[in-house]
């Protein structure tokens, strides 16, 4: 029981510590003559961040306004998860944004 535990934290922390190195592999995969990029892809990548944003927290105004009239605790689980729901899509939105637009050669 105390090994798997031990196994599922480590590989926990094994994935933590390269999350932080995954966007310093992602760049180095570019040639070395390579220069600046488009200021659209720039603009796109921008747009896709943003719309991940807008669409996270319009989704979670509507998790909001259909929770009303229900008990305070099942609406206090609702909002919660959907506050959940929204950090997931913000964070959808900068991982397209960031490996579609910003990572790429």
């Amino acid at each position: 029981m105390g090994i798997s535990w031990l196994r599922s934290k480590g590989g926990a922390l094994l994935a933590a510590l390269l999350m932080y190195s995954a966007s310093a592999h992602a760049t180095s995969q570019c040639p070395l003559d390579f220069g600046q990029k488009e200021p659209l892809t720039e603009v796109l990548g921008w747009l896709v961040v943003a719309t991940g944003i807008i669409v996270g927290i319009l989704l979670f105004a509507y998790i909001i306004r259909r929770s009303r009239g229900k008990p305070w605790v099942s609406r206090s689980i609702v909002i919660t998860i959907g506050f959940a729901g929204m950090v997931l899509v913000w964070l959808g939105g900068f991982a397209l944004g960031f490996v579609n637009f910003f990572f790429r050669c």
